[in-house]
């Protein structure tokens, strides 16, 4: 195997090749979070390839159709044969461009777990000179954590680095002052995944969310100042609080050394 497909290959702007794995439940915050974690790669200059493999759920695909930079082709239907091919087909497109790749096969089936056990995902990656970054996101009830952790647990996901995003933005009722993840914190299954070196993000809520979609907007189209599909301005607080929202996100992924294993 050549220096280009080894576990060290780096992409022109000198960043380590990666790809960021979203795993965990349907409307569990995934896609949302692989969309931020595309846009500060493409903000650093990083080339990146964002794979939306949601049949579900096309947010990924919305934001970066495949004919764009940064788009992929989406899988025709949602079964493991086909995830396979597509998969295969988007991680050679990623090593011909030297690019890092965001992949999101959505959640709530087995689909992605089967597709791993089968490939031996992790050693496929690192041998294709993608380092794997699994994100395991869960929201603060309990099943969402007991379906993470049963994944991971499995260790059907392996090699690379793990990290689990808790996501604030799918608690009931938001209050500053209570954190909705405390039980978690205390949980045994929660410490071994920490003291395991899986790393833990605190992704906030972004209260005003319903208010920038009932607009016709994405967050990401309230950082860009894009108008609303009315064509007036975006409330000059939701635009705020979007960019707060942003900031907070970023600053919680670098905090914990997001730039050894994001792409």
């Amino acid at each position: 195997m050549s220096d280009k497909s080894t576990a060290e290959t780096q992409n022109t702007s000198g960043h380590s090749r990666r790809a960021f794995w979203r795993i965990g439940r349907g409307r569990s915050g995934g896609s949302l979070g692989c969309a931020g974690i595309a846009r500060r790669a493409i903000a650093l200059g990083h080339p990146v390839l964002v794979a939306d493999g949601d049949i579900n759920n096309p947010m990924l695909s919305r934001l970066y159709p495949a004919k764009s930079k940064h788009g992929v082709e989406r899988p025709t239907s949602a079964t493991l044969e086909t995830s396979k091919i597509w998969l295969a087909d988007i991680l050679a497109q990623a090593l011909q461009c030297e690019a890092s790749v965001i992949i999101d096969m959505g959640g709530g089936d087995r689909v992605s777990e089967e597709l791993a056990e089968e490939s031996n995902l992790g050693e496929f990656l690192s041998q294709s000179g993608l380092q794997p970054t699994y994100g395991y996101f869960t929201g603060p009830e309990r099943d969402d954590f007991e379906h993470v952790h049963r994944i991971w647990n499995s260790g059907v996901f392996k090699g690379g680095q793990s990290v689990l995003i808790l996501n604030a933005g799918l608690v009931r009722t938001h209050n500053s002052a209570v954190d909705p993840f405390a039980w978690l914190r205390k949980d045994t299954r929660y410490q071994k995944m920490v003291a395991m070196g899986v790393k833990i993000i605190d992704m906030p809520a972004l209260t005003c969310m319903k208010h920038i979609e009932g607009a016709g907007l994405t967050v990401f189209d309230a950082l860009d100042g894009k108008p609303c599909s009315d064509g007036k301005p975006l409330n000059l607080l939701w635009a705020h609080m979007a960019k707060e929202w942003y900031s907070k996100l970023i600053t919680a992924l670098e905090t914990e050394g997001g730039d050894k294993w994001l792409p």
